[in-house]
């Protein structure tokens, strides 16, 4: 790569820029399963639309990021989005600015009221003071889990173990002995999974995905041999599923359920700790547990203490998760950047709760479908 050559924008569209576009978030300290190639698919698959933008110089691909843009129903407007990017580094300012500019300039051309963005950067002033030098507004509207737990799977498995709260290691040992058995699953769980999902979400009250959206989820990325399923059984039938998705060097734990049985026989936590044994074994470096509410790492920002027995809403996740160990990571969060500027303030008004770009996309239809 010539340093002095120039740097220009460049869309990818074509498959064969799958590999490189990959490769370019893989490496990446910024770079996010969110990013990659499988996920724009994924989300196209759901009526979004990806576009690749990327700045090279040399054929090489300094920053870049995988723009999503939700059309609105019979508006000729859209909504869009950056899930865990961009991939660049924000302390480079001219690469950063030339980067935002060609994704102002996309956005724009798509009739997009606004930009929300979550890059992959925890938590610290330094962070929130470069987002709000580009133009960014800081905003309580996420769509991505501000909190996780994020497991070190340096250590030895026995350690790992040891690192567990002592409950949490006993009712793993029971599970066992209640004759419970993890393997690997298919396609064919994926009903399983959602049934289990929206049973604890009625039970809960909370929402969930569509189950076209875990299929769909599951097809984008199966190929590639990055997603997985694995299943806790009891007496022969599926009590317990986890889907997991490996980037990089990091497990996640994306979505899971149990049964009721699973519940008794507590299939979920050895099924979770085989899934970070699994990790280990496929030469992941972390396992992440992905979402527990946000209020957790704010509250250790502020040096709260957390509660040792809550339950509701997504405190119960917290609860079970904590017990595997691991460290609480807390990101930076999200940030809007109007293009439309009165209808983009006047949506936010009138949002009175937490929603996701999905739900605001739909509220959006809702008030303007008429005009």
């Amino acid at each position: 790569m010539n340093p002095k050559e120039t740097s220009k924008v460049v869309l990818l569209s074509g498959d064969d820029e799958r590999q490189s576009w990959n490769t370019f978030v893989t490496h990446s300290r910024w770079g996010h399963a969110l990013q990659s190639w499988e996920w724009g698919e994924f989300k196209q698959s759901m009526g979004w639309h990806a576009v690749r933008i990327s700045i090279q110089r040399g054929g090489q691909i300094l920053a870049g990021e995988q723009l999503l843009l939700k059309p609105l129903p019979s508006l000729p407007l859209t909504i869009a989005y950056l899930p865990k990017g961009p991939v660049v580094d924000l302390t480079d300012e001219p690469l950063t600015q030339k980067l935002f500019t060609a994704i102002h300039q996309v956005a724009r051309g798509h009739q997009a009221i606004f930009l929300k963005i979550e890059p992959n950067l925890l938590d610290d002033d330094g962070a929130h003071g470069l987002l709000k030098r580009y133009g960014f507004t800081p905003t309580v509207h996420t769509n991505q889990p501000r909190s996780t737990i994020v497991i070190d799977l340096a250590e030895q498995r026995d350690v790992l173990f040891g690192n567990m709260r002592n409950t949490t290691r006993k009712l793993i040992q029971r599970a066992s002995r209640n004759g419970v058995q993890i393997d690997r699953g298919g396609s064919s769980d994926l009903d399983a999974l959602y049934e289990m999902m929206a049973a604890a979400a009625k039970r809960k009250g909370h929402s969930i995905h569509e189950k076209r959206f875990y299929q769909q989820e599951w097809h984008a990325f199966q190929a590639t041999d990055s997603i997985h399923l694995l299943v806790a059984r009891y007496q022969g039938k599926v009590v317990a599923v986890k889907m997991v998705l490996v980037f990089a060097d990091t497990s996640m734990h994306l979505w899971g359920g149990v049964s009721a049985t699973g519940r008794r026989v507590y299939a979920n936590h050895l099924l979770q700790w085989a899934a970070i044994q699994w990790a280990m074994e496929n030469g992941c470096t972390y396992c992440d547990l992905w979402g527990i509410p946000d209020q957790v790492g704010e509250m250790l920002k502020a040096d709260q203490a957390i509660p040792k027995a809550r339950y509701d809403g997504l405190w119960g996740t917290y609860m079970f998760k904590r017990g595997f160990g691991g460290n609480v990571v807390y990101y930076v969060g999200a940030y809007d950047y109007a293009y439309r500027t009165r209808l983009y303030w006047l949506g936010m008004n009138l949002l009175v709760r937490n929603r996701s770009v999905s739900q605001v996309s739909g509220w959006m239809e809702r008030l303007f479908g008429g005009l």
